[in-house]
């Protein structure tokens, strides 16, 4: 009653700031313009080693509100996830995985990564005013519900200089017993963007803290359960921490002449011919494993207690770029850009080989590259090399990558009917991570010597983006070579035998008449070997809703959206090492994920209410996305969020 009280005066509150913010749009004369995303506030993401620009907007947006309570599914429609927000999690669709550095990268970070801020996610701005978003969710039981808080300010001191401050908390203490999750992210960051002189920094922190149970004993207690905190479970007594600090700095010195303005021979403007770039970042990652007293009959081995775990890996990351840049466009003959780079990186990791005893490995590594590139007009493309001349254990690693984007108009009469066609494709042979080869805990220790990995991709699409029926689809195909994986008792593996092949295809189909929207997605997955990369043959999302606005100001989502995969044996998870693994006992999927919502927008305010998984009222209990974590039972949720220009 307590949460549910909370829930009424939160909808109040609602109500109330409604009324006041549509009180202050009907009086404009009093009240200046505010900025919206694209009016007076640029925002972008930046490439980690050459600070290259990606122009983006941050989410202000009323549709699709909702799936922001839970960040497992922003950027996937398919995930392997543990249930709780902020627990690991993987993406059930190949090509959305985080793919690793191709020397190899910290591999306890992999089931973070959904939550983990990295630079590529982190938002510059430029703003007329400052800006700054409160965002807040709640929802769950009384006593094991979930909340979470993002705060962001950006502040610009003048037309080049830009500071900004972001911090994202959750706390889901879990439907489940001893399912909590504990996170701290954010970062600090700045821009100074002058003709001649450009320098950004990161100071980001990402702090993980989740109680591990195993899961529960026996799946189908879900069926029978009157309260979830009373199913269960394997662990009591047992978390995980995975903490990381990171510094990125880039500095940029341009090259170039002054052009007079034909129409005005005062005015000057400068082009940047060619561009000196210096990129650095340190980064110090940690994860624990901790168990007060140690679970009977879950783990097969307890090599140095039979009481206690204390395991702890660390690594220490510091990575330099240097890069020379002959810019697109400076001439008319300079149609497309051309860079080259050296990479050096030292890479130390810190391991026990027995209890309270460690071990340390330092590394050397020694990369060079170069990039063709043309990011201007309505056809780009790139084509970016890599070579770790000096990588892991002075092993090889290259990376070919390239993408190619376009866009024309279909109809002259209707300037917004429009048709893109995208192309990306790689070829790469990877470094396996030091920890795939090297490890020992308590429950787990392997000393492994593996092959690098081969990956080649290339993947197509094609669509046109209209109002009325926003259309897209796409294919492509990827091949593995010395693929790494856990097997079915979580150890590192690798397949030398099998040339495995995935052959996807996927299709966006939205349409609108006039207030009525029916928004899909649909992604087909065939591996040629599921006994090693099970994934569901095919997963979707829908979302069907009305949308409209009343009160000339206040736009108005109502719908339900569903998520649902073909049943598979998807990847189990193993606690004491927080890896995904093989198992082939439990298929997990065909079940209809709906929610129930609706969204309100006004000006500078959004807020969502919703009944999650309402579709457990009618269909069978089995709503795991991973073998024996289920997904939170029915719950209300509800949120807001709102912008500030000044």
């Amino acid at each position: 009653m307590k949460r549910f009280g909370r829930y009424i005066q939160m909808i109040g509150w609602v109500l109330l700031l409604s009324a006041s913010a549509y009180a202050q749009s009907e009086t404009p004369s009093k009240i200046r313009k505010l900025p919206t995303a694209g009016e007076g506030v640029k925002a972008w993401h930046i490439n980690e080693d050459f600070a290259a620009e990606t122009a983006t907007i941050p989410d202000t947006l009323s549709k699709g509100f909702q799936v922001t309570s839970t960040p497992a599914y922003i950027r996937t429609i398919a995930s392997e996830w543990l249930g709780n927000m902020g627990l690991p999690s993987q993406s059930a669709i190949f090509a959305d995985r985080h793919a690793p550095d191709i020397a190899g990268d910290f591999l306890f970070r992999h089931p973070y990564y959904d939550n983990y801020i990295a630079t590529n996610r982190v938002y510059f701005f430029n703003t007329l005013r400052p800006y700054s978003n409160l965002s807040y969710a709640t929802g769950g039981f009384t006593h094991h519900g979930e909340d979470h808080l993002t705060a962001r300010f950006s502040i610009n001191a003048n037309k080049r200089l830009n500071f900004g401050l972001y911090a994202d908390y959750v706390y889901g203490r879990g439907a489940f017993y001893k399912q909590s999750s504990d996170n701290l992210n954010g970062y600090l960051n700045g821009s100074y963007r002058d003709e001649k002189y450009a320098i950004y920094f990161i100071a980001g922190l990402n702090n993980f803290r989740n109680f591990e149970n195993g899961g529960i004993t026996d799946d189908r207690f879900l069926s029978e359960m009157d309260d979830p905190q009373n199913l269960p479970v394997h662990m009591s007594n047992a978390w995980s921490i995975y903490r990381s600090f990171y510094f990125w700095g880039n500095g940029q010195y341009h090259i170039g002449y002054y052009n007079t303005d034909p129409n005005d021979s005062e005015k000057k403007t400068f082009i940047p011919a060619m561009t000196i770039g210096y990129s650095i970042k340190y980064e110090n990652s940690q994860k624990k494993y901790y168990e007060k007293s140690i679970a009977k009959n879950f783990y097969e081995h307890n090599y140095y207690s039979d009481a206690v775990s204390n395991d702890t890996v660390a690594n220490h990351f510091l990575k330099n770029v240097i890069s020379f840049t002959l810019n697109e466009g400076f001439q008319k003959w300079a149609i497309f850009g051309v860079r080259a780079f050296a990479e050096i990186d030292m890479d130390q990791n810190m391991r026990m080989i027995a209890d309270s005893t460690y071990a340390y490995n330092t590394e050397a590594l020694i990369a060079v590259g170069g990039e063709l590139f043309k990011r201007k007009g309505n056809t780009t493309y790139g084509v970016n090399g890599k070579v770790f001349l000096l990588g892991r254990d002075k092993r090889l690693a290259f990376d070919v990558t390239g993408d190619f984007n376009s866009s024309w108009r279909v109809s002259s009469k209707d300037s917004t009917l429009r048709m893109f066609l995208k192309a990306d494709g790689h070829i790469k042979s990877t470094n396996p991570s030091y920890f795939t080869e090297h490890y020992y805990s308590n429950h787990f220790i392997w000393e492994n010597q593996f092959d690098n990995t081969w990956s080649a991709r290339a993947y197509g699409r094609i669509g046109i983006p209209y109002k009325y029926c926003d259309f897209s689809i796409g294919a492509g195909w990827q091949g593995l070579k010395n693929y790494i994986y856990f097997n079915h008792q979580a150890l590192p593996t690798q397949d030398k035998e099998h040339f495995i092949q995935i052959i996807s295809a996927d299709l966006q189909l939205n349409l609108s008449v006039w207030w009525l929207h029916w928004d899909n997605q649909v992604s087909l997955q065939y591996s040629s070997h599921p006994d090693i990369l099970p994934l569901p043959l095919v997963s979707a999302y829908s979302n069907f809703y009305l949308k409209t606005k009343i009160f000339k100001h206040l736009t108005v989502q109502v719908g339900v959206d569903c998520r649902y995969n073909t049943a598979y044996y998807a990847n189990a998870y193993m606690p004491a090492t927080g890896q995904f693994h093989l198992q082939n006992t439990t298929l997990v999927g065909n079940y209809p994920l709906m929610n129930a919502y609706i969204n309100l927008h006004l000006k500078q305010f959004r807020f969502f209410a919703m009944y999650y998984n309402f579709s457990q009222a009618f269909m069978p209990a089995t709503y795991f996305s991973v073998p024996h974590y289920p997904l939170n039972p029915g719950m209300f949720k509800c949120g807001l969020s709102w912008n500030f220009y000044d």
